[in-house]
């Protein structure tokens, strides 16, 4: 086996344009840097990393969901009410008192800086520097973890800044002694999952110059459908009662320095109650907080190609939060390329016959190193099967497949979205039990309707929509609806079978199963119109409702039916309110956009 090439390990503290935390300084952010030994300068990719320096385990309390839905009169918003604009501060630089060429230090074992993966000694032996960042509020750091905002990915562009000259570093917090990132020749990417591609996705966005590519893993592009979904309050699967104010509080590592926090802690919780406030949970309207959080908003900006990789079972960074960066990257004739995996929110270097670490290398050793390996001429997407794991599909465009228009003759039909009605038990949070009734159970809490009955194998792929017309006897309520694969298979599952980090595939499910979610939509149906106001809902009246599913990519066996669903309350999603909401679908009004297509 070979060894591993020599290395350095230095920290500095690059300077920052923020000073979040009110004492009149740019704010400092810790960064860490492990680098090959070698007398040349080279590329670096770089991971901001919130997590890195631990976090405060005890204070990831969530909210209570068993909660009602908040009914509003209509309100009286105009979309420029919402959106956000960001006012720099004039803030002057540290004073500068000296200069050194570098700052070594023993690199600390990996459960004291928690570098991620095991991706980044890959790549150093490949040449590459490695560079981590803890970011704002963090221990070592100044600052508040603002979480997403704009004020984060300044902070978090200080670090590409400094790596092309174009921001001041120091070896400490109090010296001022300048260093500088000779070893970098300039050329930047950034990676890595989940919140830590988030900041990927939000950097590239400010069109910093040096910073080439990312490869955001399961990365949000868009905080808002993260936390929310039109007019809703809807979180991560299996976090419900999670919000972002609760993400800036565990990752405020400060709290874990007993010298430090102290200094802070009023600051901090101060801006705690500023998050509560400007989040909404109340009306989970979307907002100038959630707009400085969209950056989808600012795809015009990206100068840097994008590699985008999402698991399409994730349902805590839906594949949605991937998939529209790559379609708006699409649209504007950008450099990017997308590979979704049959996983949950994981890393794919280790998947039996998977491209993803093969892609990676060949992606920035073209766009890092300017070597011409004809990656960004070969296909743009790539997909696992999910009829055969080892098999990984390749299209050129996304979606594949153009929407088919389904329209229904049906009766009026009515619903109950009462959970009492349900098995599921408030206590026990038996979710698995209240799917498997909504499912494969004629019940009173939902409306079932046959879409097609598949003849031939058949490719869902892309994005559908549904509309209809409803009735509603409160003054709120919450509208869902699923596309469920019905027919008896034994399924690929998105759980292990082997270790991510080692070596493993996916389970395949040893007996045939009844059925499978393909995907799911929610709203409020006060914001039937858009996602930043209530309206007002009659008992009396037909309002038209729109929704549009999560993306997905996934092929129907032959003999099998696809079946629409339309429900209430989401115990895997929504709060849980015990209003008792009687909900009626006019007759013949459900349309259905749908992207399939036969495959055989």
């Amino acid at each position: 086996m070979p060894q591993p090439k020599p290395t350095k390990f230095e920290k500095v503290y690059v300077e920052t344009p923020v000073d979040t935390d009110g004492d009149g300084k740019r704010d400092l952010i810790a960064v860490y840097i492990k680098r090959p030994l070698v007398s040349h300068p080279v590329p670096a990719v770089y991971v901001a990393n919130p997590y890195m320096l631990h976090c405060n385990e005890d204070w990831y309390t969530l909210y209570d969901v068993n909660t009602n839905i908040k009914a509003y009169p209509t309100q009286d918003i105009d979309e420029k009410d919402i959106q956000y604009t960001y006012v720099p501060k004039v803030l002057d630089h540290r004073p500068i008192h000296g200069e050194v060429d570098e700052n070594r230090m023993p690199e600390p074992t990996p459960d004291q800086y928690e570098c991620i993966s095991d991706l980044y000694d890959h790549l150093i032996d490949r040449g590459y520097a490695a560079v981590f960042s803890a970011g704002l509020g963090t221990k070592g750091s100044d600052g508040l973890t603002l979480t997403g905002s704009h004020e984060e990915i300044l902070a978090f562009q200080s670090v590409i800044d400094w790596l092309n000259g174009n921001a001041l570093a120091f070896t400490n917090r109090e010296d001022g002694i300048q260093i500088k990132a000779h070893w970098c020749n300039g050329n930047v990417a950034m990676s890595a999952r989940s919140y830590l591609g988030t900041m990927a996705i939000g950097v590239a966005t400010t069109g910093v110059p040096g910073l080439k590519t990312i490869i955001p893993e399961a990365g949000i592009s868009n905080w808002y459908e993260y936390y929310r979904h039109n007019g809703l309050t809807l979180p991560a699967m299996d976090w419900q009662g999670d919000d972002l104010d609760i993400l800036a509080r565990y990752c405020f590592s400060r709290a874990l320095d007993p010298q430090d926090y102290p200094t802070i802690q009023s600051r901090f919780e101060k801006s705690q109650k500023q998050l509560q406030e400007q989040e909404d949970r109340e009306s989970a309207n979307y907002n100038r907080f959630w707009d400085e959080r969209n950056y989808l908003k600012h795809v015009d900006n990206i100068q840097a190609s994008i590699f985008v990789i999402q698991g399409l079972n994730d349902w805590n960074v839906k594949p949605d939060q991937g998939i529209r960066l790559f379609e708006a990257m699409q649209a504007q004739g950008k450099e990017c390329m997308m590979l979704l995996h049959r996983g949950q929110h994981i890393y794919t270097y280790h998947l039996e016959g998977a491209p993803t670490l093969r892609l990676i290398d060949a992606w920035l050793d073209h766009y890092l190193k300017g070597i011409e390996n004809g990656i960004e001429k070969g296909p743009r997407i790539y997909v696992e099967n999910n009829l055969d794991q080892k098999q990984w599909d390749t299209y050129t465009v996304w979606p594949p497949v153009k929407d088919r228009f389904f329209e229904f003759h049906h009766p009026e039909a009515t619903f109950m979205d009462d959970l009492s009605l349900s098995v599921y038990d408030r206590k026990e949070k038996n979710t698995k039990a209240w799917l498997d009734q909504l499912v494969t159970e004629k019940n009173a809490f939902s409306y079932r309707l046959p879409v097609q009955s598949i003849q031939t194998t058949s490719l869902f792929s892309g994005r559908a929509k549904i509309r209809f017309r409803a009735k509603i006897n409160q003054p709120t309520a919450i509208l869902s609806a699923m596309l469920v694969d019905h027919g008896k298979q034994c399924r690929l599952t998105p759980e292990l079978d082997g270790d991510e980090n080692q070596h493993f595939m996916f389970k395949q499910e040893k007996n045939p199963s009844d059925y499978f979610v393909i995907t799911r939509a929610w709203m409020n149906a006060q914001n039937r119109s858009c996602n930043y106001k209530k309206e007002a809902i009659d008992p009396d009246t037909f309002y038209t409702y729109e929704m549009e599913f999560v993306s997905n990519d996934y092929r129907i066996e032959a003999h099998h039916t696809l079946v629409l669903i339309l429900y209430g309350m989401d115990v895997d999603q929504t709060q849980l309110p015990y209003t008792k909401t009687q909900i009626t679908i006019e007759k013949d009004s459900i349309e259905l956009f749908l992207p399939i297509k036969a495959t055989d």
